[in-house]
């Protein structure tokens, strides 16, 4: 019950939030968004208390529950540059490498639970190097220019997709509801960055408009709750 009480909260502060900064971002507007991430860490908190008597529960819970964290740091990071645009480029990066830190906690929670040996990641990262190079041709297609972002561009674009790749594999090796759930996550996630993208790169057009905005966060906290949820879903894996 905690579990789907927390999923429900987060949804009331993702609609106030949009709701709040869909036409100018504010202070307020900022406490808000954090209060939503809190709840995505509360979903997988309150998954891993109902699901106590899963066998090493915490093998996968915590990694997800750090992953959890350093996205809630991340959007701090990104709130930031739009608060202090002086210091844009500073919370820019940090808000990437937040955010790749906790795709590797995300990889890693799956590795673990899922039994994966080295020869399991050859997918994933397959997938991770797909996902950067149509990131990398499609830079001038869409009119964007990465400039002096484009070396950590491109080191996050290999962390997300090795991250949904690595979730795929575990759906189709073991058929997992847990693994299903998180993979569309991480889908969403990426989908989310997609969109993200262009409204920080776009070289001329502005691209930071209302749909954009309300697509970008749905689809990112939807993201984060459904990863944070698969902690109520595990079912054990074979060796």
């Amino acid at each position: 019950m905690l579990t789907y009480i927390s999923l429900a909260l987060g949804a009331v502060f993702l609609v106030l939030f949009m709701v709040k900064c869909h036409k100018q971002r504010s202070v307020i507007g900022v406490y808000i968004k954090n209060l939503t991430s809190i709840f995505f860490l509360l979903t997988g908190l309150t998954a891993t208390f109902c699901n106590a008597d899963y066998p090493d529960l915490w093998k996968y819970s915590l990694p997800i529950m750090m992953g959890g964290v350093f996205g809630l740091m991340g959007d701090i990071y990104l709130d930031q540059k739009w608060i202090y645009p002086q210091h844009n480029d500073q919370y820019l990066n940090l808000g990437f490498i937040s955010f790749g830190i906790g795709h590797f906690f995300y990889i890693g929670a799956i590795y673990k639970h899922a039994h994966f040996e080295i020869k399991d990641m050859i997918v994933p990262l397959i997938v991770g190097a797909v996902v950067t190079v149509c990131n990398l041709i499609l830079e001038k297609p869409t009119k964007q220019k990465y400039g002096k972002f484009y070396a950590i561009v491109t080191v996050y674009c290999m962390i997300l997709g090795t991250m949904v790749g690595t979730s795929l594999w575990a759906a189709i090796q073991t058929k997992q509801i847990a693994y299903i759930v998180f993979n569309i996550g991480a889908v969403l996630f990426l989908i989310s960055d997609i969109i993200l993208s262009p409204m920080y790169f776009a070289i001329k057009q502005d691209k930071n408009t209302i749909f954009n905005f309300v697509i970008n966060h749905a689809t990112y906290y939807i993201g984060q709750f459904m990863i944070a949820f698969s902690v109520f879903l595990l079912e054990p894996v074979c060796c």
